[in-house]
């Protein structure tokens, strides 16, 4: 193959990858207006940036968001709860993401939108660096601390802590060379490649903004080492050439799973399974955006007061802009006119009404959304229901423990990833629920998972921010990937608590159970951890019929759909809606993609789109 014809590939892909409830006692279904309303269904961090920028921008503009939740489930999967234990203390558990990244992208939405000048911190959002970004634990007991950021490290630190990440900082080096030799070389080496795929990517293919300079350095890299480099190809194919060791491999992919995809080729499908469930190389961007030592967007950090501060602070940003929202509002049917929703109680509707719109924002999951709320001959307009498109490729569910727990887990860090890669086999099998060779779903996912590899994420809160649980206690999160719901259709016509309760029952108990007692198992090896179950003064589970009821996610999967190349950039669902004119798509199941991020990134997108259509309405008026 010539140089000019790879050349032509890689331009040929840049292209095809691109492209306190506010107070108003007046109920918002009577109000007139004498300008344009435009109405956003659903208070997640789409919905609320998305109503910030426009009214800010049109602040003629009547925004209305309706959210189905009540107030204290602000956010949507962007949220915390509370735990009170009497004669301890109040433990805080998030309900969605853990760890914040891009950090600019959070303090530009602030200082687009504040009317006087304020920043992300003056609303209340403080976002603190975690160094080192991870630890990795493996199977064995062998633990890694990874993410050193290099100019950062001194920032607010006391010399004595500054002196503890060195000596840590020293310590990963060494094992990174005993995991192989040159260990810790090649890793730099293969996140300076990341690092060029995420300066190239980031702007051309997830802002969709063209920057020119950056494609030397990416098509630098693509071409490296006769193409063993090459960005489209599965990712284990790439990282095979560049490290001996199945940990290393484990440590330079294990962020695919947050893109719904397994790292490992997959013989079966066309390209290895990158159209579908594999995730291509180019996803190692992923890696430099959490863990390059100096690439300026760069970081993991944690938002002091847990992600519920960032959804209270875009709310307070919403308020400051006139944004409206009503609380326990949900929305049963969408038409080119308005929206027809519900109020509630509870489980009681108190009204069923019915809201004219300029425009509709809808910032509900897109594949619920598609077949639920928008369809054009919805039979279900005054009554609530759930249902998906399950057409599409979506990422893992998850059982999600959310533990309360009686001392400090000092052997865990803020992030913690636990990783089966004994061997090359066991890496490759324990990726097993985030690949697809068949398409089928069993309807009865199994209660065994003895003898089983797998990989999964523990959130210890209380390391980075104090205010998570009561002194000498910790809030633990335990993130395991599991199967999506299954689509039963004839749940599509019921009651919506009657669906619920029926997806419900393909996560039994024993399936939790069994569950519950292998991730306990797999956290025995570290000091501190071997009795863990007796310390554990409270649990809650969620499984994905949990998020499927709190937030109306397809399938139930938190992180939305997964991001193949066949549902990547242009080849994902994109603002507008099919069925509707007047109707825009904005969150994690749209473009650019899922994590808040990406998702506030989209939110700009469909704000320039969403002023360029009424602002076609005025001139078609006039």
């Amino acid at each position: 193959m010539s140089y000019s014809l790879l050349l032509k590939l890689v331009v040929a892909a840049s292209v095809v990858l691109p492209y306190l409830c506010t107070a108003f006692s007046t109920d918002i279904a009577s109000l007139k207006s004498d300008y344009q309303r435009v109405v956003i269904i659903g208070a997640g961090v789409g919905g609320l940036a998305t109503a910030a920028r426009i009214s800010h921008q049109l602040p003629n503009t009547e925004v209305v968001v309706l959210e189905k939740n009540e107030r204290d489930k602000l956010g949507g999967r962007c949220g915390s709860f509370d735990i009170d234990i009497p004669g301890v203390g109040v433990f805080r558990h998030e309900r969605g993401p853990s760890l914040l990244l891009l950090k600019d992208e959070y303090e530009q939405l602030f200082t687009d939108c504040s009317r006087d000048g304020k920043t992300a911190k003056s609303y209340g959002l403080d976002m603190k660096q975690c160094i080192p970004a991870y630890q990795v634990v493996f199977e064995d007991g062998d633990t890694i601390p990874i993410g050193f950021p290099r100019s950062k490290c001194t920032q607010g630190m006391s010399l004595e802590e500054i002196k503890n990440i060195q000596i840590l900082e020293q310590e990963s080096i060494s094992k990174f060379n005993k995991l192989e030799p040159n260990g810790f070389e090649k890793w730099q080496d293969y996140l300076n490649t990341c690092a060029a795929y995420l300066d190239c990517g980031l702007p051309n293919f997830i802002e969709e903004r063209l920057d020119i300079r950056s494609f030397p350095a990416f098509l630098k890299e693509a071409l490296r080492d006769s193409l063993l480099r090459w960005p489209l190809q599965p990712h284990s194919s790439m990282l095979s050439s560049l490290f001996d060791s199945p940990k290393l491999i484990a440590l330079a992919s294990f962020q695919d799973l947050y893109v719904g995809l397994s790292p490992y080729i997959n013989s079966k499908q066309i390209g290895g399974g990158v159209f579908r469930k594999t995730a291509p190389a180019v996803f190692g961007l992923l890696a430099a955006i959490e863990l390059h030592p100096t690439n300026k967007r760069a970081g993991v950090f944690a938002p002091v007061g847990g992600f519920r501060q960032v959804a209270e602070s875009m709310y307070k940003l919403c308020i400051d802009n006139n944004v409206k929202f009503q609380f326990d509002s949900s929305v049963t049917s969408i038409t080119d006119e308005g929206v027809h929703y519900i109020t509630k109680d509870g489980e009681s509707i108190i009204e069923k009404k019915f809201i004219d719109a300029d425009l509709i924002i809808c910032n509900a999951d897109v594949p619920y959304a598609t077949e639920t709320i928008a369809r054009p001959d919805n039979p279900n307009e005054e009554q609530e229901t759930y249902d998906w498109n399950d057409k599409f490729d979506f990422s893992s569910g998850v059982i999600a423990f959310h533990w309360s727990v009686s001392k400090r887990l000092d052997a865990l860090n803020t992030h913690n990833v636990f990783m089966s890669a004994n061997t090359t086999s066991d890496a490759e099998d324990s990726w097993a629920v985030l690949r697809d060779d068949d398409g089928i779903q069993s309807t009865s996912p199994s209660t065994s998972m003895k003898g089983t590899t797998f990989n999964f994420y523990v959130h210890r809160a209380g390391m980075t921010d104090n205010t998570a649980c009561p002194s000498g206690c910790d809030a633990i999160m335990v993130l395991l990937p599991c199967q999506g719901l299954v689509r039963q259709k004839e749940l599509a016509s019921l009651p919506r608590k009657e669906a619920m309760e029926a997806y419900e029952e393909q996560f039994n108990t024993d399936l939790i159970n069994n569950a519950r007692e292998a991730v306990l198992q797999r956290l025995s090896v570290l000091e501190g951890l071997e009795n863990l179950n007796d310390l554990i003064l409270n649990e809650v589970i969620d499984t994905p019929q949990t998020y499927a009821d709190y937030y109306n996610v397809g399938a139930g999967v938190p992180f939305g759909l997964s991001h193949g190349l066949g549902q990547l950039s242009l080849t994902r669902p994109g603002a507008e809606c099919k069925s509707h004119n007047n109707v825009l798509f904005v969150g994690a199941s749209s473009r650019p993609g899922n994590g808040v991020p990406l998702v506030l990134i989209g939110s700009k997108q469909v704000t320039r789109k969403a002023i360029d259509k009424l602002k076609s309405k005025v001139i078609t008026t006039e």
